[in-house]
């Protein structure tokens, strides 16, 4: 399956940021659970096990949006990282337990799944990232998620997926409302990145890399059903 929406080439910071991790983009494109989404063969148990450990992920993200909020240069930027901490813990409350339930299984099977070493890892990072660095830093580490999720979507809604059920989680990522929120984001990242020394750009620069490569792992775990090993 080959991709059938360009990522749109965008100027100032993040489309250097974009350049970093488009591979890691296109790997993700190419992963096999993102494929199974598409052809509808991709096993309920790891879609389970995704929506299980995305569960757990949200809560952790959003705390780590609330956080970077409280560091935001003004009223405007917090205002939009509160409105994404909403949307986030709206998915983790209402799209996932749907989604079980159009499954056939037991929406209380999400808080029966514990994070999984690749979640506890990856929001470990961002959580510590927010709190323990600058603006910037912490931006660039939730930012990834973001946007690889907006453009996952998109490429997903202009294939389609066999399934109704993971079409309808395709959609949420897809639509209109959620790519408007990822711009505002971008627009947001630009203007942080116009302002900062070498120094700061390459420690968010790593940041950002770093994020895009447990969005790849995540996708991953979930394909292999993670388990802790011992």
């Amino acid at each position: 399956m080959t991709a059938t929406v360009e990522v749109q080439v965008r100027q100032g910071w993040t489309g250097e940021l974009w350049k970093d991790i488009q591979p890691i983009y296109d790997a993700i494109l190419r992963h096999p659970f993102i494929e199974g989404l598409a052809t509808g063969e991709l096993s309920v148990d790891r879609f389970v096990h995704f929506i299980s450990q995305d569960t757990h992920y949200l809560h952790e993200y959003t705390r780590g949006i609330l956080a970077l909020g409280a560091k935001a240069p003004n009223r405007a930027a917090a205002l939009l990282l509160t409105n994404h901490a909403a949307a986030a813990a709206n998915a983790e409350t209402g799209l996932h337990a749907a989604l079980l339930t159009d499954l056939g299984r037991d929406a209380e099977e999400l808080q029966s799944i514990n994070a999984r070493p690749t979640t506890y890892a990856y929001t470990s990072f961002i959580v510590s990232t927010v709190l323990g660095g600058d603006f910037a830093e912490g931006l660039a580490s939730i930012i990834p998620c973001f946007w690889i999720y907006a453009e996952v979507g998109k490429h997903l809604k202009a294939i389609g997926s066999a399934n109704p059920i993971y079409q309808r989680w395709i959609d949420s990522y897809g639509g209109e409302d959620y790519l408007r929120e990822v711009d505002l984001a971008l627009a947001l990242t630009d203007s942080v990145g116009e302002s900062l020394s070498k120094d700061a750009e390459a420690r968010a620069r790593a940041h950002f890399r770093t994020a895009a490569r447990y969005e790849w792992m995540f996708w991953d775990a979930a394909y292999r059903l993670e388990e802790w090993p011992i």
